[in-house]
C-alpha cells in the first residue's frame, strides 16, 4: 500500500473531456454484460436437458428446477437488452 508521507489530500480525478460521457468510456464491456444472462440461460438449459434425459430418472426433478432457473435468466437477459436498447436510443 502506498501512503502519502506529507498527509496531503489526494488529487481529484481529471474531468472527462468535453463531448464524452461515462457511458461512452465503458464501450463494449457493458454490452458484454447485456448478453451474459442469455449465455447463462443456455448453459443451464443444456445441463437441465442432460438431467431430464438421464436414463435413471432420479434427477428429473432437478432438471425441471434448472429449466425454471434458465427461464428466469432468459427473462433477465430480455430486460437487460431492452434497457440497453432504450439507453442507446436516448443518445
Amino acid at each position: 500500500m502506498i501512503t502519502n508521507p506529507q498527509h496531503l489530500p489526494a488529487r481529484p480525478p481529471a474531468p472527462p473531456s468535453p463531448g464524452t460521457s461515462g457511458r461512452e468510456s465503458r464501450g463494449r464491456f457493458f454490452v458484454g454484460w447485456v448478453y451474459g444472462p442469455w449465455v447463462a440461460a443456455s448453459l443451464i438449459s443444456l445441463l437441465a436437458l442432460r438431467l431430464l434425459l438421464d436414463s435413471d430418472g432420479a434427477n428429473r426433478g432437478d432438471g425441471w428446477g434448472l429449466l425454471g432457473s434458465a427461464a428466469i435468466c432468459f427473462s433477465i437477459g430480455c430486460v437487460c437488452k431492452t434497457s440497453w436498447a432504450l439507453a442507446q436510443r436516448r443518445r
